[in-house]
């Protein structure tokens, strides 16, 4: 990185690139697919034509390329809202103007199967960087336009799809319901064992970390974002496996994209 004075409330590496992306302006197309592993970014870009890497540091990793003619970018976000926090604040500054974020959930819903997609229409929050902007109260939803889109893109695919509510919450194990060992000893408090039962009371489907966060940052920067979700386990069983969801999910935001750029072309999107 060169030697040269940059402010600390907007750093970059000293040569024009946000500071954790290394991402220059006008280097990626205004349609970006968030990805939380940095490897499913070029898993995702493996769709595309023309796919090549064009920045990685850290866990964020970036590729670009072509669907159908239609320029997109992936970049990986990392785990939880913590991280993908500065990835949507960086990826504005950048030029990125409309998210679709690609991940996986854990399912509570016994109607829903390894490998099955879901488009969440809200997100419960619990925990993370979203409630450092905003009051726990404040809702996280996607833009409805992007949910539309996604439905059509199943419906195009002939994927299945669920509208579900889904739950983000910043842990993995206690804050899921999950032990902090496999045997089940050590720190297990009463409300742990619980979680699961009470979010199935509430009429929630899945789980996932990062979901509901960025629904709320990427909203409070105008930036507008929306999710498909592929089930890689099941709570329920006591299963784990991707089944050809993500594949599948990755798919379906690349033909939205597809829709959302053509109805953004025609002035349509601020209709719906």
């Amino acid at each position: 990185m060169a030697n040269t004075s940059v402010r600390a409330d907007a750093p970059t590496d000293g040569e024009d690139r946000v500071y954790h992306l290394r991402l220059r302006k006008g280097e990626i197309p205004p349609y970006v697919v968030l990805t939380g592993d940095p490897a499913n970014t070029e898993k995702i870009a493996g769709h595309w034509t023309g796919s090549h890497q064009l920045a990685y540091n850290r866990e964020y990793r970036t590729f670009s390329g072509t669907y159908d003619g239609l320029p997109l970018a992936s970049t990986s976000t990392g785990i939880g809202c913590q991280s993908s926090e500065l990835v949507i604040n960086e990826l504005v500054k950048v030029g990125g103007k409309l998210c679709i974020k690609v991940g996986n959930a854990s399912s509570i819903d016994p109607k829903l199967s390894l490998g099955d997609l879901v488009i969440p229409m809200a997100s419960m929050r619990k925990g993370g960087s979203a409630d450092l902007y905003v009051q726990p109260e404040y809702p996280a939803f996607p833009d409805i336009s992007i949910t539309k889109a996604l439905m059509m893109a199943c419906d195009k695919l002939n994927y299945k799809y669920t509208l579900a509510v889904n739950y983000s919450v910043s842990s993995f194990y206690i804050g899921q319901g999950r032990p902090m060992t496999s045997d089940g000893s050590g720190y297990w408090p009463s409300w742990a064992e619980k979680i699961v039962e009470d979010l199935q009371m509430a009429n929630i489907s899945t789980i996932d970390m990062d979901t509901a966060g960025q629904c709320i940052v990427s909203f409070l920067h105008r930036m507008r974002y929306g999710a498909i979700l592929a089930i890689n386990n099941d709570r329920l069983k006591d299963t784990w496996g991707d089944n050809g969801g993500f594949d599948k999910a990755t798919l379906v935001a690349s033909e939205a994209m597809k829709i959302l750029a053509d109805w953004d072309s025609k002035g349509l999107a601020e209709e719906l």
